[in-house]
């Protein structure tokens, strides 16, 4: 993108992070829209998430959007495609389309993570649907695949 525009459609968001609905990704993990789909025409969404100790976000990829994190406070282990890691507070963390990623709080105190989804187009559903399933203890892999294009490994 070459262009220079001075102009936008997109919202002004001003949120605090407890503000976002929260929605369950696991039993010990879940997140909130910051910014959804909406504000941005659905060129990404930004989300809040915390994971619990010892819990962790499992290890999958997205077929159709690319994330990247920040790392806002706690330490966690991470496997981003073939790299292990440990990172913590202040550390990013970009995963393109196709990468599988994991994270699991290591450390004692709630880990909060910043994470920007680009395209946004899903993703909202997509949580709305894999909260449901976890509040329903019944997790349909194949219609989260369909559906959203996030495969669990």
């Amino acid at each position: 993108m070459n262009r220079k525009i001075e102009s936008t459609d997109k919202k002004l968001i001003v949120k605090q992070w407890e503000a976002s609905k929260k929605y369950w990704m696991t039993e010990n993990e879940f997140t909130g829209i910051v910014v959804g789909k909406e504000a941005t025409n659905s060129e990404y969404v930004i989300t809040d998430g915390v994971i619990e100790p010892e819990n962790f976000i499992p290890n999958h990829y997205h077929k159709w959007e690319d994330q990247t994190f920040h790392i806002i406070k706690g330490k966690l282990e991470v496997k981003i495609g073939d790299q292990n890691l440990i990172i913590d507070a202040g550390a990013s963390v970009h995963c393109p389309r196709g990468i599988p990623h994991y994270m699991k709080n290591i450390g004692t105190e709630n880990a909060h993570i910043i994470s920007y989804i680009f395209p946004g187009d899903w993703t909202e559903d997509f949580f709305i649907e894999t909260s449901k399933q976890v509040k329903s203890g019944k997790i349909d892999y194949k219609i989260i695949e369909e559906k959203f294009g996030v495969v669990y490994l």
